[in-house]
């Protein structure tokens, strides 16, 4: 804080509400700010750059869409792990976003992790039952695990006795 601000403070302890809200106003348009670059830069396709903006934003508000935004740019350079740790914390901060679920077992999904996957997209589909594509996924899934159980039988050693 501007040492002239903390004078005025100590001075006029009523003006604190004041400050506090011009300080709130600056950061959220910083925030705005970094988003916007972030989704400018996205769209050039120059993905390294966005992701640092969207970690800025990040970390002034960790309650915002950032999070998802790195989730998908992670997911986009195949760095899955990171990508999955990133849409955790914007579940852990809103477990009720459906998509965000969604996100997350395509995430799995393309690490063949199909449980992972499977009980993210139900849990997107009994957050939101009229998605008709959650339970689409769900279905594809539990075939793809199958599938897999399948192929893993006949390429066992077991399988071939």
């Amino acid at each position: 804080m501007d040492p002239n601000h903390l004078s005025l403070l100590l001075l006029f302890p009523s003006l604190r509400p004041l400050f506090s809200s011009l300080r709130r106003e600056r950061s959220s348009l910083h925030l705005e700010e970094l988003i916007r670059e972030g989704d400018s830069l996205l769209k050039e396709g120059r993905l390294d750059p966005a992701l640092k903006f969207y970690s800025k934003a990040a970390r002034i508000d960790p309650g915002n869409s950032a999070e998802k935004r790195s989730a998908l740019i992670f997911g986009m350079m195949g760095r899955y792990m990171e990508a999955i740790a990133s849409i955790d914390r914007a579940i852990d901060i809103n477990p009720f976003d459906h998509m965000a679920w969604m996100h997350r077992g395509f995430l799995f999904w393309r690490l063949e992790r199909w449980k992972d996957a499977l009980a993210s997209f139900e849990r997107a589909a009994a957050l939101s039952p009229e998605d008709g594509y959650a339970r689409h996924c769900i279905g594809v899934t539990a075939e793809e695990m199958r599938r897999s159980k399948e192929r893993f039988r006949r390429g066992s050693p077991q399988a071939k006795r």
